[in-house]
């Protein structure tokens, strides 16, 4: 009996992905492939299948009737095999390898410093960290739990709450002696240090504790929390600490607390999130149980 040809298993990635961002230059860069790659991969399954599955305009993709049909297609193939995949990799497998996506700070600064009690205590589980300042889509790219602050509710995933945090103003210790003889309204020459992934973090904070804000120096936005730390830590400005995550810097002195007492909880949280279908899977729940021990030990210290 003859076999009827697959399309190469690349390709179907490499439109899967375009197709999502509408964009060859994104996909080549979620691929860590070139541009012209994913656009040969593109058009070598668009011959296989003897018709178009993208518009190419000016600077924009659009997909055609064909394209579309076929994502649906793609995607449910996809997902079917990388599951399979999955599930036979845990149920045959020798070791286990739990792969996880984390921001670049909490990685860095809580996760892999503790990460030699993790391997003594489960020798069985080889971790594989990603750092990424981007929430992954956990039906589409291969990994298994991811760390995210936000309100707990992102459709399709379970989200276990792992932390409550407190926002707390934070900066160098030369600024603190002279932020502590006023008060948050009284910023004067100094500059407040913004989040871009979370622009009304100070509102929040003056909402919530009750200290208005007075007009600084300056504004600086930048767009990871390491990034933050890092500018109160040399002096550039008065930044939000985001208590217990901040506490190792806390402890060493980089950074410190002008008014410790106005440490305001606010409404995000850290969770661990996974797919609803690894829901009892062991690797899972041990990473999340040690996870939460982790995160609940740096909450009492400071």
């Amino acid at each position: 009996m003859k076999l009827r040809r697959l399309p190469p298993l690349h390709a179907l990635e490499a439109f899967e992905v375009a197709a999502r961002e509408l964009s060859f230059r994104k996909a080549a860069e979620a691929l860590h492939l070139t541009p012209s790659a994913v656009s040969h991969q593109i058009k070598g399954l668009e011959d296989f299948l003897g018709f178009a599955l993208f518009r190419r305009m000016n600077r924009a993709l659009e997909l055609t009737e064909g394209g579309r049909e076929y994502l649906r297609v793609t995607q449910g193939g996809l997902d079917s095999l990388r599951e399979g995949s999955q599930q036979a990799r845990q149920r045959y497998g020798r070791h286990t390898t739990l792969k996880i996506s984390a921001g670049p700070f909490i990685a860095s600064e809580i996760i892999v410093p503790a990460l030699p009690s993790f391997q003594r205590e489960y020798p069985h589980i080889d971790l594989n960290i990603e750092t990424t300042l981007h929430p992954v889509d956990l039906r589409r790219e291969d990994i298994d739990v991811a760390l995210r602050f936000g309100s707990g509710h992102w459709p399709g995933a379970v989200a276990k709450h792992l932390l409550t945090v407190k926002a707390v103003p934070v900066c160098a210790p030369a600024l603190a002696g002279k932020l502590r003889q006023g008060t948050p309204r009284d910023l004067g020459e100094i500059s407040l240090i913004h989040s871009t992934p979370l622009p009304e973090g100070w509102k929040m904070w003056s909402d919530i504790s009750g200290e208005a804000l007075g007009k600084p120096k300056s504004d600086l936005w930048l767009d990871s929390y390491f990034a933050i730390l890092r500018a109160a830590e040399q002096g550039v400005g008065l930044a939000l600490g985001l208590v217990p995550m901040v506490n190792p810097w806390l402890r060493t002195g980089r950074v410190v607390m002008p008014w410790p007492e106005l440490q305001a909880e606010i409404p995000q949280g850290y969770y661990l999130v996974h797919r609803p279908a690894d829901e009892n899977r062991a690797e899972v729940q041990v990473f999340c149980a040690w996870l939460l021990d982790l995160l609940n030990t740096q909450a009492a210290e400071i």
